[in-house]
Parts: structure tokens; C-alpha cells; sequence
């Protein structure tokens, strides 16, 4: 059996279905009027870029095809702003592809923030490195994140993570774990 596209096609706006919305009073002129017939079809292509992008406004709100530009409005959408916004440099402090995996995980991101997975989580992905470690001892009020040796160079973005989203009552302690040499067994 065929796969058919069920995507409904919009009709191209051309000059005759311009006019056919218009007064009966401009349909009858514009069969004599070459200016008129004129204005329509420059009308029609002036429609034309804005009916592309609504054709495709799904890929607008997506994170992973949505254009670069948008990222940070799509950040601010889910309240990723304040980590992914502008760094010292004018550039985003963390690069577009771990933006856009932040964005895409947000809501999980959310139903765990303030826990050691979500803060694990959230540190992975804004980082790029797997290996950290959350440390909590139940009546502590105390967290220690543990960084590996592959993010030492992003402590202060760890930083940054763990003052945001660790429950506001419980202080914190950051440490890097040591560079474990290659050529040791």
C-alpha cells in the first residue's frame, strides 16, 4: 500500500484567487485594468515568504531544527534564559547544540530540579561530560558536586548550575576531581 502524505496542502496565492475575495466592483475592473491585474500579482508575491514560514512554523518552536537565532527565545521560553544567555564576550556562554538539548529536555529538567538526579542531569548537558557526582546526606542542608577532570575548565558554569538549582536552604561545595593519568594501571 502507497504511503500518501495527508499534510494539507495551502493553495498558492496567485492573482485570480486574490481577486476572487475582493468586491465584485474590483473583479470586473480588473479584466480591463492592467494596472490593477499588476498590484494583484505584486500582492500575491509580497504573501509569498510569509506563507512559507507559517507552511513550516513547526520547525519555528522545535529545538533541534528551530534557526539559531531563535534559540535563545525558545530558552526563555522554558526559563533556560539565565544559563544560556550572553556570556562577558557577547557570545552564549554554552554552544548552540547543548542550548538545544537543553531546551529540548526542559520539562524534565523541571519536574527534577532541586534533586541530586536533576542536577546531575543538568550538568551533563550543559557541560558536555558525563561524571558528576551529587553528594547529599539527608539532614545535612549540604550538597558536594563532584566535577570530572574532562569539566574542570567549566567550574564556573558548574557554579552557575548548582547556586540556581539546588533548593535555596542548602549550601553547597564544589570539587574537581584529579586528572587520572592515562598511562597508569
Amino acid at each position: 500500500m502507497p504511503v500518501t502524505d495527508t499534510t494539507p496542502m495551502r493553495p498558492v496565492l496567485t492573482e485570480s484567487l486574490m481577486l476572487s475575495i475582493l468586491p465584485e466592483v474590483f473583479q470586473v475592473s480588473a479584466e480591463q485594468s492592467a494596472p490593477l491585474r499588476a498590484l494583484l500579482a505584486v500582492t500575491a508575491d509580497f504573501h509569498a515568504p510569509v506563507l512559507d514560514v507559517l507552511d513550516s512554523i513547526e520547525t519555528v518552536v522545535h529545538p533541534y531544527r528551530a534557526p539559531t537565532g531563535l534559540i535563545g527565545y525558545l530558552a526563555s521560553w522554558v526559563d533556560l534564559d539565565w544559563l544560556t544567555g550572553q556570556g562577558p564576550g557577547g557570545g552564549s556562554v554554552i554552544d548552540a547544540a547543548r542550548e538545544r538539548d537543553l531546551i529540548a529536555n526542559a520539562a524534565d529538567l523541571s519536574a527534577t530540579r532541586g534533586t541530586p538526579a536533576g542536577l546531575t542531569r543538568i550538568l551533563q548537558l550543559a557541560t558536555g561530560c558525563h561524571g558528576f557526582g551529587v553528594a547529599d546526606r539527608p539532614g545535612d542542608f549540604h550538597v558536594v558536586v563532584t566535577v570530572p577532570a574532562a569539566a574542570a575548565d567549566q567550574v564556573d558554569l558548574v557554579q552557575r548550575i548548582v547556586g540556581a538549582m539546588k533548593p535555596a536552604h542548602i549550601t553547597h561545595e564544589i570539587t574537581v576531581e584529579a586528572p587520572s593519568d592515562a598511562g597508569e594501571r
